[in-house]
């Protein structure tokens, strides 16, 4: 049943795509320009799967993901903000040149609230709840950890990643995911149990049966270990909630996402080489030992699909090049990780938007260093650095998480940690000659790149803090320059490196020790945006910031 103040937002939001559409058939729209100034910051690509040579069991089969990614999508839109799905609704069945920009931006973000730009309102002056639906409007984080504090009996079902948060009487409950969102995920269940009829792969029919399954019970362990253990296989489909970017208040929340790809199985391979050496690269992170585990024996494996449609929280806001899941840091300490590469999409973002950013800010004589091969590498290295570093708060006996430990000041600190503990590693493959010594300037030149392109989606984005954090505490050790007379940007090599290992160590001990307090201290010190830094990104204001791939798949 929907509350008052729901069903007032709805009525309200109704009222302004009314209102909205009659300007579009008298008058100019007001708004038509700031529409258009975020649209331009978009770069749409095609994405076309060509499918009609398939055999018909692996169209089938194919079909079935898509459409369960379809559902997902939809309760993935519940959970972020239930009034934006009356919007696009809404507009969807209204004619016109604003209300079409509207709901491309509505599909965009998930709701009227940009994400590339500190979500502000595009419609409207709604605000969005920092902690989505998960929990009720009012609630104050002091309130939910007192509420937990002064209830043990309920705080595994409230801490839970699978909950949602809801007020009974004086009280608080968790209502778990697979009974709030039924109405989609009990038939996205279903057609994940088709989809495992219609494929000969034994490592795939038992990992889509075992998804359906937790889908309808939100208990992921097993079935994401079935996922990790995936051989063989053509299709590959990442369907679940996973991250926690959408929960500002505790980010504990997961939000649902699902996206289907099909498997290169000649490129994946080449990537093998990258995971036999993830103990190595743990006890070679430059934080105390006392931090460092053993993941000998943990799973690791690479793959680098074409994505042919994206639901949920990876097809909103900023677009995801690669993954490395799942997150529950049981399954990373007991079973290990798998990483992702969306071969088309990360195309796109290496030839539409840093090789233009690049250009316009990277000294002249470093802009040759800005490659495919660098960036993929860094990418790379990234996500397997997600994998590595702690996993629970030092000396919590494994009771409490890095997420948990830092709550809303996780996700930053964490992408942060796989940027800077990436870069470092990556001079562990250049002195085993797994990656050539001269491809060591591309790494750090096409980071520089990537930072600016990253600082573009706002210092309030997980991924845009750690890199405003990234360039101002990098530069304040020598490791980037900025020229004052021509205002580009370039890397010192000579101090980049040990700028970078330091920076990790830093992130790194944060997270080993869950130390809220430093970690606050730390934002508050370097996430500051300097003048320079500011001119630099309006003068890229002529660029997109990212890509807005379009998926469309040829069945016949």
């Amino acid at each position: 049943m929907k509350t008052f103040e729901s069903f007032l937002t709805t009525a309200v939001v109704v009222f302004l795509i009314a209102m909205f559409d009659g300007c579009t058939k008298n008058e100019p729209d007001p708004r038509l320009k700031d529409l258009d100034m975020r649209l331009s910051r978009l770069e749409q690509v095609p994405m076309n799967f060509d499918a009609r040579s398939l055999p018909l069991q692996q169209k089938e089969l194919l079909k079935s993901l898509v459409d369960a990614t379809r559902l997902i999508h939809e309760a993935y839109l519940h959970q972020v903000y239930p009034e934006g799905v009356v919007v696009r609704d809404s507009l969807a069945r209204v004619d016109g040149l604003v209300n079409k920009k509207l709901l491309r931006l509505i599909d965009r973000n998930g709701g009227p609230f940009d994400k590339m730009d500190e979500f502000k309102n595009f419609l409207g002056n709604f605000e969005k709840h920092p902690g989505a639906a998960f929990y009720p409007p009012d609630l104050k984080k002091e309130e939910f950890e007192a509420y937990v504090a002064a209830h043990p009996e309920q705080k595994d079902a409230l801490m839970s990643p699978y909950t949602v948060i809801k007020r009974d009487h004086a009280g608080l409950k968790a209502v778990p995911y697979h009974e709030e969102y039924a109405q989609w995920i009990t038939p996205a269940a279903g057609l994940l149990k088709k989809a495992s009829t219609l494929t000969d792969n034994p490592s795939l029919k038992k990992y889509l049966s075992s998804r359906a399954d937790a889908l309808l019970t939100d208990n992921y362990y097993q079935s994401d270990v079935d996922w990790i253990d995936l051989k063989d296989n053509d299709v590959d489909i990442i369907i679940a909630p996973y991250e926690v970017y959408e929960d500002a208040l505790i980010a504990i929340k997961a939000s649902y996402e699902s996206t289907v790809g099909v498997k290169d199985k000649e490129e994946s391979a080449k990537l093998d080489v990258y995971t036999k050496h993830l103990d190595e690269l743990e006890q070679n992170l430059p934080h105390d030992k006392k931090f460092k585990r053993s993941i000998k024996g943990l799973s690791s494996p690479m793959v680098i699909v074409t994505d042919i449609i994206r639901g949920g929280d990876i097809a909103t806001g900023y677009q995801p090049v690669a993954a490395n899941l799942p997150n529950d840091p049981k399954v990373q300490t007991t079973k290990g990780t798998k990483k992702t590469f969306w071969k088309n999409v990360m195309a796109a973002r290496v030839n539409k938007i840093i090789l233009p950013v690049g250009r316009e800010l990277i000294a002249s004589d470093q802009i040759e260093d800005i490659t495919a091969e660098g960036v993929f590498n860094f990418v790379l290295m990234h996500e397997l650095c997600h994998a590595l570093g702690p996993q629970y708060v030092y000396g919590s006996g494994n009771k409490v998480s890095v997420n948990q430990g830092l709550k809303e000041l996780y996700p930053a600190i964490e992408e942060g940690k796989a940027d800077l503990a990436g870069l470092h590693s990556i001079k562990y493959f250049i002195d085993h000659g797994i990656i050539a010594k001269e491809m060591e300037k591309q790494h750090y030149v096409s980071f520089l790149a990537s930072i600016f392109r990253t600082i573009r989606f706002g210092t309030t984005e997980a991924h845009g803090k750690a890199a405003i954090c990234e360039l101002n505490y990098l530069r304040d050790k020598g490791g980037i320059r900025l020229d004052p007379a021509t205002k580009k940007w370039s890397i010192n090599f000579n101090q980049i490196g040990p700028a970078i290992s330091d920076l990790a160590k830093v992130w790194l001990t944060l997270e080993a020790t869950g130390d809220y307090k430093g970690t606050q201290e730390f934002f508050t010190q370097w996430a500051g945006t300097s003048r320079e830094v500011a001119d630099a990104l309006k003068g890229l204001e002529h660029l997109p910031v990212d890509v807005e791939p379009v998926y469309t798949i040829q069945w016949n």
